[in-house]
């Protein structure tokens, strides 16, 4: 079965200079119409039966009563232009005639009509259907015979039966894609009027449609990979016949089930990403935020983008961090130098000399108690006229280690650093008694 170009369907189509507009009341004539036909036995409608349902499009319209027969008169003409509705007597313009759908009026009236949405149910009915009528042509292909035979045996139930199975599928898939974008108005609506309570009522309608969603996709892929192994066996048996129209509608068939499969795997990715999405939404917005409040300070605050509005940040105070010393200029290394004394005169020693800061140590606790601070620059200052430069410089670092572990350094309000003699310059430091 060869297809146009798509080229060529453009051209053909616009060639036919067609136009299609369908209101409210004309599609609801239509819909009546096709319903009428659907229900009566006879195939055809007169002038009269279809303004009784055109009189019934009035009512639910509200419209004027005696303006009715003029815009009956109207729409017929309307259906008739668009080739929706054909007129099938040939009594000409004497009498009235007897009119009927077209093909295109009816499949739009069935597209209106039938919004049957695809369940597991009706896909196992149809897969089972088509896998028969697949069978019985596998059958008859087997068998071969004269070109009646594979006309009729083969060719025409792949064309007619199994494909109008398959088109049956592909009509409730589309009733279903209606009815899934019904499900996110629904939950959208409900969402926006509710907010935190419709949050349960939400889960629930998305956990339904997710498993409904999934057993379709179990069941399609397990059928269309039977069905797909039981055509490559045809098309073989018809590559082996020569039967290339038999081949053709294989591959037409094969194509049709391949677009099922495709549907039920978009269909499938797009729900899964659709449902993580409402899910990350309840999580991060409606359950952080019940009541609105961030939601509709941020929409005041788009709506107001550009107007002078004042932005607050609120942080906790923190006390500034030590900074090491940052040198401006370059100074030349100055080296603390120590004289030694030989070994046995520092054994003599060793036992009756104390170390300057447990000389001192004992009384700047006592002062830290007392007045509650002490500070570094005070103590080495003090210590200065008794000591020599070498003791003060490595008194400074031994001090500055007990003083941290006698109390809490305070923030430094200046970070600048002070002489103490003409040798060495130190940072302030003071502590206050108490632990961290």
């Amino acid at each position: 079965m060869k297809h146009p170009s798509v080229a060529d369907a453009i051209a053909k189509t616009w060639s036919l200079d067609f136009t299609l507009q369908l209101d409210r009341e004309d599609a609801a004539f239509l819909a009546g119409i096709h319903t009428w036909l659907a229900i009566n036995r006879d195939p055809t409608l007169d002038e009269d039966q279809l303004r009784i349902i055109y009189r019934i499009v009035s009512e639910v319209a509200r419209s004027d009563p005696s303006s009715s027969a003029q815009r009956a008169t109207n729409a017929i003409a309307r259906l008739r232009e668009q080739r929706l509705m054909v007129r099938t007597d040939t009594a000409g313009i004497i009498r009235g005639g007897e009119y009927s759908l077209s093909r295109m009026g009816n499949a739009i009236a069935e597209w209106f009509g039938e919004q049957e949405g695809l369940t597991r149910k009706s896909l196992e009915i149809i897969m089972t259907q088509i896998r028969a009528g697949l069978g019985q042509i596998r059958v008859a292909a087997e068998a071969g015979g004269d070109d009646d035979h594979w006309e009729s045996q083969v060719s025409g139930p792949l064309k007619l039966t199994v494909a109008q199975l398959i088109e049956g599928i592909e009509r409730r898939q589309q009733g279903m894609d209606v009815q899934q974008e019904q499900i996110r108005e629904r939950i959208e609506a409900m969402l926006e009027e509710n907010w935190f309570e419709a949050v349960v009522s939400c889960e629930n309608l998305l956990g339904t449609t997710s498993e409904a969603l999934q057993e379709l996709h179990k069941v399609l892929m397990h059928e269309i990979e039977g069905m797909s192994a039981v055509l490559s066996e045809i098309e073989d048996l018809c590559e082996k016949n020569s039967r290339v129209e038999s081949a053709e509608a294989v591959d037409h068939v094969r194509r049709q089930i391949e677009r099922i499969g495709a549907w039920g795997e978009n269909r499938f990715a797009t729900w899964s990403e659709y449902y993580q999405n409402v899910h990350e939404f309840i999580r991060s917005v409606i359950s952080v935020d019940p009541d609105r409040a961030v939601r509709t300070r941020l929409r005041d605050a788009i709506k107001a983008y550009g107007r002078p509005v004042l932005w607050y940040l609120n942080v906790a105070d923190q006390a500034p961090s030590i900074h090491l010393r940052t040198d401006s200029e370059d100074r030349p290394n100055q080296w603390a130098e120590r004289t030694l004394k030989p070994i046995e005169d520092q054994i003599e020693e060793a036992g009756v000399v104390l170390l300057p800061l447990e000389r001192i140590g004992e009384e700047i606790s006592q002062k830290l108690r007392t007045s509650g601070r002490v500070e570094l620059l005070d103590i080495l200052s003090g210590l200065l006229p008794d000591h020599s430069f070498d003791e003060v410089y490595t008194l400074a670092g031994e001090l500055a280690e007990f003083l941290i572990r006698q109390g809490v350094p305070l923030p430094l309000q200046d970070d600048s650093w002070h002489a103490l003699g003409k040798g060495i310059e130190i940072q302030a430091l003071t502590v206050r008694q108490g632990r961290f």
